[in-house]
């Protein structure tokens, strides 16, 4: 349980953050002169990321203690934090390649989830 709350603070904490940024006129994407603002790019894909990584192992946790009856252990919580990392790393390859102009993300999404699906039954 410890687990689950630890995970649900930081989802609040990286949404909090997020919403403050979003709601200030200096964190733009972009520089003065047309550039591309990495820094704040970087701060959007790692509080993006923690969100995603952290709700994929809450609900892979959940799912599998309240349908499988399972316990709360280290193995369980190391496969979903797998799962997680997983699934950020595909939805955030999409992301940056789609934000990059090389592939279209209707494209990227459906190539992830055919990937996730293999990954899943294999």
């Amino acid at each position: 349980m410890k687990f689950l709350f630890g995970q649900g603070f930081l989802i609040l904490l990286s949404v909090i953050i997020l919403y403050y940024l979003f709601n200030t006129t200096q964190f733009s994407p972009y520089l003065g002169n047309g550039g591309l603002n990495w820094q704040n790019i970087v701060v959007l894909i790692f509080f993006s990321a923690n969100i995603l990584i952290n709700l994929t192992s809450m609900t892979y946790i959940v799912m599998s203690r309240v349908f499988l009856g399972k316990g709360i252990g280290r193995k369980l919580i190391y496969k979903s934090l797998q799962k997680g990392v997983i699934l950020s790393f595909g939805v955030t390859l999409v992301v940056i390649l789609n934000f990059l102009h090389i592939l279209d993300i209707y494209y990227g999404i459906g190539v992830l989830a055919l990937v996730l699906l293999t990954l899943l039954v294999i």
